[in-house]
């Protein structure tokens, strides 16, 4: 197998500064994106991983000839890509102490993350490998190891950053942690911490089977750690292992998955190319509403969806937070949109972290969005005129 490149020139970089800042009470807080202060807005907590991308497309694994490292994983994605966008985001997560975690921490520090809450263990830092279709999509084709070897498995809810997690607006994470025991209590317990505090749990569902020794056992535990959720981002393979549930269903009729989910009050549905959806409810009533995909020239679409999180999550700290998002049927449809922005961006290039936009960038196609009259109908019309 050849690999080629470095992971961290392909990356890109960002810089930042913060300091601590005092916890809010629960329910006092006026959010902005950035903190009065400064501190962490959000903690993305999960995993932190290779991409080995094939450079071939359209061949299985055992056909490759050579791949190319990415530095990615979920949360990692985001918490790279929100403070791209200027948010203070810290990371927890467990990295091994190899050559691949050494990698990984630097690039994270590069770009501005807050890496004081890593846990660094004595276990290899995970690899997957990454098939591409001839339309470019990825397919998650295994790792190097047994999955239960890495070291996000052993993600210590005792050494968590209790402080910095009951002082968050929001904690964003996923759920491949959750086939990991060690790491399941640990997500939990972070949950629970940022709830106490007042803040908001955002996952994103984000199934791999190749993460699973046994489908139903993933079943069980996603839809058990849902329950947690303030916010869930669900994509249309989720919607069909977890509800049998078809994309277009979900597009057309969005409050019908969040039917499914009554502790979230704000269901995000994503179906790649074909645009997305949301519901969203609050004691001013029912939001719904429909948000095609910006057309783009498509280099890769490895993290394409945590763009898209992390899109919608600055547009929830500009809003003044959840609560205040909800109550304003304008502003929630900006902000998917404008996450819709930020996902879109990241398809134009290789790798999930390099491709990210800044905040102007996205902020510059948003506004060219505003003349388009299939994302904003008779609004953008009115415009014109």
């Amino acid at each position: 197998m050849q690999v080629h490149g470095s992971s961290r020139a392909a990356a890109g970089s960002f810089s930042s500064s913060r300091c601590a800042r005092p916890a809010a009470a629960p329910g006092s807080r006026r959010l902005t994106v950035a903190a009065a202060g400064g501190g962490d807005r959000v903690v993305c907590v999960g995993e932190a991983l290779f991409d080995f991308l094939a450079n071939e497309k359209g061949l299985k694994r055992e056909e490759v000839k050579s791949w190319t490292p990415y530095p990615g994983g979920a949360p990692a994605n985001v918490a790279t890509a929100l403070t791209k966008l200027g948010v203070p985001t810290a990371f927890v997560s467990a990295l091994g102490n190899d050559e691949r975690g050494e990698e990984l921490m630097a690039l994270l520090k590069e770009i501005g993350v807050d890496t004081s809450t890593v846990q660094r263990v004595d276990a290899p830092t995970r690899d997957i490998y990454v098939e591409r279709t001839l339309d470019g999509d990825r397919v998650f084709a295994g790792f190097g190891l047994e999955s239960h070897k890495y070291c996000d498995c052993a993600l210590d809810a005792e050494k968590l950053p209790k402080d910095i997690l009951s002082g968050a607006d929001f904690m964003v994470t996923g759920t491949l942690g959750l086939a990991s025991p060690k790491t399941r209590a640990a997500m939990k317990a972070a949950a629970q911490l940022v709830k106490v505090g007042g803040g908001k749990v955002l996952v994103d569902v984000n199934w791999r089977p190749v993460f699973w020794a046994d489908n139903g056992e993933a079943k069980r535990e996603i839809l058990e750690f849902l329950n947690m959720a303030d916010i869930v981002k669900i994509s249309d393979a989720d919607l069909e292992f977890l509800y049998d549930m078809q994309f277009v269903t979900a597009l057309l009729n969005p409050c019908s998955v969040a039917d499914r989910l009554p502790n979230a009050p704000a269901v995000l549905v994503t179906a790649g190319e074909e645009g997305a959806a949301y519901c969203c409810r609050s004691t001013k009533g029912e939001h719904t509403g429909f948000v095609p995909v910006f057309k783009v020239d498509v280099a890769d679409t490895t993290g394409a969806g945590d763009a898209f999180t992390a899109g919608f999550v600055y547009k929830l700290l500009e809003a003044g937070g959840l609560d205040r998002l909800l109550s304003d049927p304008k502003a929630l449809k900006e902000a998917v949109v404008f996450a819709a922005a930020t996902g879109a961006l990241t398809c134009t290039k290789p790798g999930a972290i390099a491709a990210q936009p800044s905040l102007q960038q996205v902020q510059a196609l948003f506004e060219e969005s505003k003349g388009w009259y299939n994302f904003w109908g008779a609004e953008a019309e009115a415009s014109r005129r």
